[in-house]
């Protein structure tokens, strides 16, 4: 009988795993810079960041929200500083392309009456109610602001006082119209104009991360104040005149710091750790499906080094949930925004969508925010002790370098997983090559850190290349342990990995 295999991976979309030997036949140990939930069978590469800002070092923007402007148009806003300050200062991009200050430059605009007098702003809340016509934001831990997005209205330094240590960003329930918003371990209700503060309470140990819809239902999000205890989800059915909630559940140790819900379940995002109790950080995943007496259920853990970012900052895309973290793993802090969403067989897919800054890694950095329009990203951060913010390039130019990092070992037979194989033959498959289009493969064996490449392939029209040694002629080494890298640039799509190895004889 032969000792000879051939692998086939033409399905990407099983997400990142934190396990480099998991046996997940379509996860990856790293993706980046590639949507592979669209196309389960494709890796599509994004397209390349440029500048999103060329005033990012004074202005400062670090919060976004979308609102109607002057004469009804909606406007991207962004909440920055007044320069040299910690003041509020509102900027704004046309929701168009091809003019001035809009989504495909790096230009922002200012109305007027648009910034704060006095108080340092706080970046956790910039909530556009349409009822009102406001944005809402707080500042010195005892004030609610205003902004009028049109510009028309002087900009509401004390429009409504509000004591608060924490506090987070609001939201506008669809079911009501009212605007709620977070602050330690209250809501406060705001009706039209008309304001109801502690509209509901939660526990005293406790202070609210995020919110957000769940049905008829407000899901509130409560960590420990003391940083290391369990934290709860709350379900509120918004009637101020009850001091209940309608469901307490339990979601684990750690801060939760993400909430939404994605096809109609509850989504968190926990940092355990960023403090002296653990050796290590962890990102834990869950999700809660109403079930009752059960609590959230795990989706994934990954485990990074001592200095984990995970921001509140969240959108819901097209049922995919859309964060930002940066996180070390396998040896590299791998930053910008990721995502979480259900693929087509009904696993939940985990990815790094976009860098923050192209390839290049940042330095020290710090990340501030982010916002998508469209197809347009755009993320703030401090990179190297400087503001600075990027935005997707509307042309499509990938220069930056997409990669796929399989698993260990990725859909060897289970019998075959701890034996000595050699790798015999390696092929990758495209679509067709356009000019600048480029693949790189690269492999490491067992205890290797580094990686060796394959081949390069940059001819056009290619769809195919098939290896039977290195491209200088090396023969492959044979391993126990065979992982892949895939590298794209200039906008190649992959469609298929297939491997051949053989066997080895060994004693057992």
């Amino acid at each position: 009988m032969s000792n000879t295999k051939t692998v086939i991976i033409n399905r990407f979309d099983g997400g990142i795993v934190n396990d480099p030997r998991d046996r997940k036949s379509n996860a990856a140990r790293m993706c980046t810079n590639f949507d592979a939930l669209t196309n389960p069978r494709r890796l599509t590469p994004y397209h390349d960041t440029e500048s999103g800002d060329t005033g990012a070092a004074t202005n400062q923007i670090q919060n976004f929200s979308v609102a109607a402007g002057n004469g009804g148009t909606y406007r991207l806003f962004g909440l920055g500083v007044v320069s040299g300050t910690g003041k509020a200062k509102i900027f704004y991009k046309d929701l168009t392309t091809g003019g001035g200050g809009d989504l495909s430059d790096s230009s922002w605009s200012n109305t007027t009456n648009d910034s704060s007098s006095s108080g340092a702003t706080s970046f956790n809340i910039f909530t556009y109610y349409k009822k009102t016509g406001l944005i809402y934001g707080a500042k010195a831990g005892t004030t609610i602001w205003t902004y009028d997005p049109t510009g028309a209205a002087a900009f509401g330094d004390t429009a409504h006082s509000l004591s608060y240590t924490n506090i987070a960003e609001g939201l506008v329930h669809s079911k009501d119209d009212i605007l709620y918003i977070p602050y330690d371990n209250s809501i406060a209700k705001n009706n039209n104009g008309s304001w109801t503060d502690a509209a509901i309470t939660i526990p005293s140990q406790f202070y609210i991360t995020s919110i957000c819809e769940f049905g008829n239902f407000l899901a509130i999000a409560a960590a420990p104040l003391n940083g290391v205890g369990g934290s709860r989800v709350y379900l509120w059915d918004r009637d101020s005149s009850l001091t209940t909630l309608s469901e307490n559940i339990d979601w684990g140790e750690g801060i939760l710091k993400v909430i939404s819900e994605i096809n109609g379940v509850l989504i968190g995002v926990s940092l355990y750790g960023n403090n002296s109790t653990r050796f290590k950080d962890r990102i834990v995943f869950k999700y809660y499906d109403g079930t009752r007496n059960v609590g959230a259920q795990i989706i994934a853990i990954f485990q990074g080094g001592t200095s984990t970012q995970l921001l509140s900052a969240r959108q819901k895309i097209d049922n995919r949930l859309l964060f930002m973290m940066s996180i070390e793993l396998d040896g590299s802090v791998d930053d910008g925004v990721w995502s979480l969403g259900l693929n087509s067989i009904g696993q939940f897919a985990i990815y790094r969508e976009i860098t923050p800054n192209n390839g290049t890694a940042l330095t020290s950095g710090v990340l501030k925010g982010f916002v998508k329009i469209g197809d347009y990203l755009f993320q703030s951060f401090v990179n190297n002790s400087n503001y600075a913010m990027t935005k997707s390039n509307d042309q499509a130019v990938y220069t930056a370098t997409s990669t796929f990092d399989t698993t260990i070992n990725p859909n060897v037979e289970e019998e075959d997983y701890t034996h000595k194989k050699q790798l015999n033959a390696v092929s990758v498959s495209y679509a067709p090559f356009d000019t600048n289009d480029q693949v790189v493969l690269k492999y490491r064996v067992d205890a290797d850190t580094s990686w060796t490449t394959i081949f390069t392939e940059t001819t056009d029209n290619s769809v195919a290349t098939v290896r039977t040694k290195i491209t200088n002629g090396t023969s492959f080494t044979a391993a126990k342990e065979i992982q892949f890298r895939l590298e794209s640039t200039g906008g190649a799509e992959i469609t298929e990995l297939k491997y051949r190895y053989e066997v080895l004889e060994e004693a057992i």
